[in-house]
């Protein structure tokens, strides 16, 4: 044995137990008995030389194959690792702009609320109003195919199956919303679909001036807002604009009088002949 060894370029101590023990093996070479006489391992030498023999050589096109295989695997190991690291970052970044956006939306509202509670005081010469944050369902529009699968469970499983639709429906997702709490004055009315159009445009103009006022934008257009306004509202509507303009610049587009009254320059349209417009413009205070 040791002579076939040295033959072989191998030496006797590459045999030791605690080299074979050591070895990553593959579980069928584990499973391998090589205890026995030298007889019986030598029978075992030769199945396996035949067995070898058998398999063949080794396709070279199946070796680059495998190593072009291997550098894949690198390559998307890498890659999937740096998407994942990318979406832990991201969600990190969402959950801190999320935040962000709940306190700086939460101390706005107030800011707002503030406002609105005034403006809405003015407009409606008293009572008290406030906004605040409320959940509502999320609106998910089905396909024609969702619905005609519907019908068509409906018909078939009956109320098993609406039974289960209605399970869904309360398993629902709800998204943030923007509630109205309003106290008129002399009214015991504390929600937008008891109000008139005019009411309704009062409390709109409300919250308006109210966002204007705490968010300062510097271009504003409002197109017929004073629309429903009698006169005496749109008196008020024109007092609130008179007092905006220091920081807002507002274009209005209005057929009501006490609006035009509180502008500074009017811009108009008139046809001097027939099929042909023509644009006017005149400032107030050069009119006067």
């Amino acid at each position: 044995l040791r002579l076939k060894l040295k033959e072989s370029g191998l030496n006797l101590e590459d045999f030791s137990k605690e080299k074979v023990v050591d070895l990553d093996a593959t579980e069928a070479m584990r499973e391998l008995d090589f205890s026995g006489n030298f007889n019986d391992l030598e029978v075992k030498i030769v199945r396996m030389r035949h067995d070898l023999s058998a398999i063949g050589e080794v396709d070279e096109l199946l070796i680059k194959e495998a190593k072009e295989t291997e550098e894949r695997y690198q390559f998307l190991s890498k890659e999937l690792g740096d998407l994942e690291k990318a979406k832990i970052d991201l969600e990190t970044i969402i959950d801190e702009l999320t935040e962000k956006i709940d306190n700086e939306f939460s101390s706005s509202l107030r800011i707002i609320n503030d406002e609105f509670n005034k403006y809405f005081r003015i407009m409606f010469g008293g009572g008290k109003a406030r906004l605040a944050i409320t959940k509502i369902p999320k609106r998910v529009k089905k396909t024609e195919a969702e619905k005609e699968e519907q019908k068509n469970a409906v018909s078939i499983e009956g109320e098993a199956a609406v039974l289960e639709e209605i399970v869904k429906e309360t398993e629902q997702e709800f998204e943030p919303g923007i509630e109205f709490h309003l106290d008129l004055p002399k009214k015991k009315i504390n929600s937008l679909e008891v109000l008139s159009g005019g009411e309704r445009s009062l409390v709109s103009i409300s919250a308006l001036f109210a966002i204007v006022a705490t968010m300062h934008p510097p271009f504003v257009v409002l197109d017929e807002v004073d629309a429903a306004l009698d006169e005496a509202n749109a008196k008020r509507f024109s007092k609130i604009l008179g007092e905006l303009v220091a920081q807002t610049q507002f274009v209005v587009i209005t057929h009501n009088r006490s609006t035009m009254e509180a502008a500074q320059v009017l811009y108009g349209v008139s046809m001097a002949e027939e099929g042909v417009s023509k644009a006017i413009s005149i400032k107030l205070e050069e009119g006067e």
